[in-house]
């Protein structure tokens, strides 16, 4: 597959995902963020409502279809 169909799949794709790493987690194809404060984050998502919570939480990237959540993440509720 080449870089050209790579990328065309990422940008259509409308599939919901959740990347999570260290002291971070990536929301893809989100539907909108419901609430949030230092502690805890509510995201409405096609299927599921997500609830992030933990401390010093920062919504640090957003996008149309993209949310990256930073800070010490202590719980992820779906």
């Amino acid at each position: 597959m080449n870089i050209f169909n790579k990328l065309d799949r990422y940008i259509t794709d409308k599939e919901y995902k959740m990347i999570i790493k260290k002291e971070q987690i990536n929301i893809i194809n989100y539907i909108e963020i419901k609430d949030f404060s230092s502690t805890k984050i509510i995201i409405k998502a096609p299927d599921n409502i997500i609830t992030v919570t933990g401390s010093n939480l920062v919504v640090s990237k957003m996008q149309d279809n993209e949310v990256l959540i930073t800070g010490s993440i202590k719980l992820i509720e779906l």
